[in-house]
């Protein structure tokens, strides 16, 4: 019986004006010391240069109807203090979320420097919304770009952002 180690490592994030990317929090769901003396360092695996500070998860991957308009994932935490402030946070600010799913070495979980090899998926959403109970936090994540309206929440097609844009709804392809 072979074993394979699966870590899911989360960066919620948010784009300012500039667009510029400032990271609000790096989870991860893969390595916790279970010694009651750890150390800042002992619940922290390294991803491409970054600490990912563990925080028990569950993700649940992308679902995708057929015309592309419900691309939508979970994360599922135990509701305590935590995970219910750091939840709050993403819905409410509207922050960016990326997923990485990433295959680990089985003796050495502490980092994965380059990992473009070890990558299974790479998701980024918007976290939508939150439903909670007395057991659990599910954060609803969806698609950054709507494939109903076509667009994208929050954004603005700008000259500027992506130059020249017709000026009229008469566009021919000769």
């Amino acid at each position: 019986m072979s074993l394979t180690t699966l870590v899911t490592f989360v960066e919620v994030f948010k784009v300012n004006s500039n667009n510029k990317k400032s990271t609000i929090h790096r989870l991860q769901n893969g390595k916790r010391d279970p010694s009651k003396t750890t150390k800042q360092n002992a619940n922290t695996i390294v991803f491409n240069s970054e600490k990912f500070h563990y925080l028990p998860f569950v993700y649940q991957g992308s679902t995708i109807n057929r015309s592309g308009d419900n691309i939508e994932s979970n994360l599922i935490m135990a509701n305590h203090p935590l995970s219910m402030a750091k939840a709050q946070e993403a819905v409410v600010n509207k922050y960016f979320v990326e997923v990485n799913v990433c295959v680990m070495s089985n003796t050495d979980i502490d980092s994965l420097e380059n990992g473009t090899k070890s990558i299974l998926t790479t998701d980024t959403w918007i976290a939508a919304s939150m439903s909670y109970d007395p057991d659990v936090v599910e954060v609803l994540l969806s698609s950054a770009i709507d494939a109903v309206g076509a667009n994208v929440p929050h954004l603005v097609l700008t000259t500027a952002a992506v130059g020249k844009l017709p000026v009229t709804s008469d566009i021919q392809n000769r």
